[in-house]
């Protein structure tokens, strides 16, 4: 199966990043560790559009260990490819959110594009925030998103874009981010995604039950 390119600019992560943090402030729209998870999930989609890796009852294995010269994905596939064999998603979102700091990752990307600036807190504890060097640029992706669900049924749209606003929907990005007409459509998009990718929200999914769990213990 081939998938279409959602963005012409950003990619999945990215996307899902710029849409997860007020371009201004830099700070997460929703929970952190939510966040953490979605993205997880995009950076492995990523791997699965450039059929890197393979996803088949709810597991995972390499199947392209070549490098791209991407940092990110390219760190992915060969933390993957090294564990021969394939595994759990699920365990994979919470190694990306758990021991690679997949959101530190996917900001420096795009600090490194000239997206986002990253900053540190100047207080022990306070958190990095990523606020945009072009704040109109860093909202292209919330925009153009909200225009394709506006204008068009979630069955029209391409594959990326359904998993984009699926991802939204799983992490609770929509309602802190857009507004009700388009977050209810997001409600729909999970169902329309093909199974390899329906698997991959699953785990993502998955990974958030078990961090709301945790959270509550």
């Amino acid at each position: 199966m081939t998938y279409p390119s959602a963005h012409p600019t950003y990619r999945l992560a990215d996307a899902l990043f710029l849409i997860g943090h007020d371009e201004f402030s830099g700070k997460p729209h929703g929970a952190a560790d939510r966040l953490d998870c979605g993205l997880a999930g995009a950076a492995l989609a990523e791997l699965m559009f450039e059929r890197r890796i393979a996803v088949e009852d709810g597991r995972m294995a390499a199947i392209d260990g070549r490098l791209w010269q991407e940092p990110l994905t390219d760190l992915l596939a060969t933390e993957i490819m090294r564990r021969e064999g394939a595994h759990p998603i699920r365990l994979w979102i919470r190694y990306l959110r758990d021991h690679l700091n997949i959101c530190e990752r996917v900001g420096t990307r795009l600090a490194t594009a000239g997206v986002v600036r990253r900053e540190q807190g100047r207080l022990l504890g306070r958190s990095v925030r990523w606020p945009a060097v072009d704040p109109n640029q860093a909202a292209s992706p919330r925009v153009r998103l909200t225009a394709m669900m506006m204008r068009q049924n979630a069955a029209d749209l391409d594959v990326e874009s359904l998993l984009l606003a699926a991802l939204i929907e799983a992490v609770g990005l929509g309602p802190n981010v857009f507004d009700a007409q388009v977050t209810a459509r997001m409600r729909e998009c999970g169902k329309l995604l093909p199974p390899p990718l329906h698997s991959l929200l699953g785990a993502v999914v998955a990974a958030l039950d078990a961090t709301t769990v945790s959270v509550r213990r």
